[in-house]
């Protein structure tokens, strides 16, 4: 458990928030994605061989979970996850037969036809940044067919309004399609097909993230599939946003790296209801590696939380480095943060965070904090001139609370 005094607590608390508002992507990113996201779904959501399955497509991963970030390089990709779900399918539908109805309706449009990258294991993927003229759309996204049966929509209804519930969660579970399944092109009962629960993890992810809350409702408002764009998130949010920009700066282009499902999960069930940020951050850092089990054979075990049946970490026995660079990555986030805190002044932090995180990300921090401390200050005084005492007690305390780092 990490120990800080007071004020160096509240000062890097406030540091490390600037630093994950910074990783957020922008409203105008956010409005252009779910623009376009929207049109590929309304596209779909239209075909008429599909249409009687109550086709919709909704958001999942990153975006569905406000814990999304900006590309460490400019010329990459943010990555947009979407389920295309129908309520039941035809009965003589394989896994093989629905991606292809699927791949064949995106076909049928003159531009989707365009973006569409090469058939993949479970997706197909639309590439934006490379076919289309709009500078701005900067993402590609991957579109992963699925089905749920026919009491999807009402137990949905019935979990989205009372919460989380880990006994009924799987009412709301999907089958996907999968062409490395043995049975890709043979079986036509959607329950021997691989099972999936996007809207399950988000609402255990909500439940986490609101661990010390009476109001999980409010919360959950953050994970349903994506209406608004949300500028203030929870700290879980934050945590898992600054691990996955340390992971990316560590692993620039190495395909190995740690996957964000790993480290969202593991976060997740280390986070403990802290309201401090930076000593939530560590808290979680040290906590993580005990919520990974191996079995008898040494099989290491990342359990899906709404899953049972999958395993974040089964690629590691054939992917040695994907384990590798999971623990390698691990100890040095710890390393980091702990010279973070140990850092002398406000000068060697800055520095420390532009190796840890990315110079052009911690001065876009360093702005970030300047302008709310300006703020702050600025709220103070109009108060002190309307308000005589009161607002002096009021400016006291913005002040005494003010983030040290980077103030003029």
């Amino acid at each position: 458990m990490l120990q800080t005094n007071d004020n160096l607590s509240r000062e890097l608390n406030e540091l490390f928030l600037m630093l994950s508002k910074s990783l957020d992507i922008t409203k105008t990113q956010y409005d252009n994605l779910t623009r376009s996201y929207s049109a590929v779904g309304k596209y779909l959501e239209e075909d008429p061989e599909l249409s009687s399955y109550h086709p919709v497509i909704t958001p999942q991963g990153s975006l569905r979970l406000g814990t999304i970030i900006q590309p460490i390089n400019e010329e990459d990709d943010l990555d947009v996850d979407l389920v295309y779900r129908l309520i039941e399918k035809g009965p003589t539908w394989t896994q093989f037969e629905l991606k292809t109805r699927v791949g064949n309706r995106l076909k049928s449009h003159s531009l989707y036809k365009e973006m569409l990258d090469k058939e993949g294991r479970r997706c197909w993927t639309l590439l934006y940044r490379q076919n289309s003229d709009n500078n701005k759309e900067r993402y590609h996204m991957d579109i992963l067919p699925c089905v749920a049966e026919s009491t999807y929509l009402e137990r949905f209804h019935i979990l989205n309004a009372s919460g989380f519930d880990a006994q009924v969660i799987d009412d709301i579970s999907i089958r996907i399609t999968d062409n490395k399944c043995d049975n890709y092109k043979t079986s036509i009962c959607i329950r021997e097909w691989m099972k999936s629960n996007p809207d399950g993890y988000a609402m255990w992810f909500a439940s986490r993230c609101n661990i010390m809350s009476q109001n999980s409702r409010a919360l959950l408002e953050n994970v349903v599939p994506v209406r608004k764009y949300v500028e203030n998130k929870t700290i879980l949010q934050r945590i898992v946003q600054i691990l996955k920009r340390h992971r990316d700066v560590m692993f620039n282009g190495d395909k190995d790296k740690p996957i964000s499902i790993i480290i969202t999960t593991l976060a997740a069930k280390a986070y403990k209801g802290e309201d401090n940020l930076f000593i939530g951050l560590n808290n979680v850092i040290d906590g993580m590696e005990s919520e990974i089990h191996k079995n008898q054979d040494g099989t290491y075990i990342i359990e899906n939380p709404v899953n049972s049946e999958e395993n974040f970490a089964d690629k590691w026995p054939t992917h040695p480095k994907r384990r590798k660079n999971f623990y390698k990555w691990l100890a040095a986030v710890k390393k980091d943060m702990h010279e973070i805190l140990d850092g002398a002044n406000r000068i060697q932090i800055q520095i420390i965070m532009g190796r840890v995180f990315g110079k052009n990300i911690i001065e876009k921090a360093s702005s970030l904090l300047v302008e709310r401390r300006k703020s702050k200050l600025a709220t103070g005084a109009a108060l002190l001139t309307s308000a005589g005492e009161v607002a002096a007690n009021t400016v006291g305390k913005v002040i005494n609370t003010a983030n040290t780092f980077y103030g003029e």
